[in-house]
């Protein structure tokens, strides 16, 4: 779903990002973003720290034994 925020650039080049996309990609003052031009488009990336990188690499335990619980449910489908 695309939700669309209007905003305006200050004297000093400075733009203000929407409270509600703030909260929801827990951004805050002094976070690091990039600012990317692909193809013509503006794009802002948040910067993942090294904590949020690896936290973002990691599977919880719970998803890896539902995961395992599917593919050997299939196996012994498979099986019969």
């Amino acid at each position: 779903m695309v939700k669309d925020y209007t905003t305006k650039i200050n004297e000093k080049g400075m733009i203000t990002i929407p409270a509600a996309i703030r909260k929801k990609h827990n951004l805050s003052a002094g976070r690091e973003i990039a600012v990317m031009e692909i193809e013509g488009v503006i794009t802002i990336i948040p910067i993942m720290t090294e904590e949020e990188l690896l936290a973002s690499r990691v599977t919880p335990l719970a998803e890896m034994e539902r995961i395992y619980d599917e593919s050997r449910k299939e196996e012994l489908e498979l099986e019969k």
